[in-house]
């Protein structure tokens, strides 16, 4: 289910495709289309949007965008994106801004997922390994790549 998490700092919505589809009226496209669809869909909303996906898109209501290219077809499983949720809203209680707290937790959370099991990983599986890479804010850094808002990446 989409998830929308709305603190003092901003909300923040993380659809999947089928998700996305719905709240923009169009499926999402691959490749740079894909960047400009979260972004147009972030403005509409007045929100950060995470499109998950084995590449994940992060787009701030004015433009910015981060991607994070950590994603595993592991966390294509029920309970995944509600851990995911929670990292999220972790980042954003400890005050990180809603376009960086999405794309870390985006970032750990399918580092996670690559040192889980390679068939059957669930979500409590992500329990037990986001705790090592959280303490490790260079993997954070590392894996992100942020594309400038109004016009950064057309």
């Amino acid at each position: 289910a989409t998830c929308v998490i709305h603190l003092s700092n901003g909300r923040v919505v993380t659809p999947h495709d089928g998700e996305f589809e719905r709240l923009a009226g169009a499926a999402p496209t691959w490749g740079e289309g894909r960047i400009d669809e979260v972004r147009a869909l972030a403005s509409r909303l007045g929100a950060t949007v995470l499109l998950k996906g084995s590449v994940t898109v992060v787009a701030s209501p004015d433009g910015e965008v981060l991607i994070a290219n950590h994603g595993s077809p592991a966390l294509a499983t029920a309970g995944t994106g509600d851990v995911l949720t929670g990292v999220i809203a972790a980042f954003l209680a400890m005050g990180l801004p809603p376009l960086e707290a999405a794309a870390f937790a985006a970032t750990a959370h399918g580092a996670a997922a690559l040192g889980g099991p390679r068939v059957g990983l669930v979500a409590g599986d992500l329990l037990d390994l986001l705790p090592r890479l959280l303490g490790d804010r260079s993997l954070l850094a590392a894996k992100s790549t942020r594309s400038g808002g109004n016009g950064g990446h057309k």
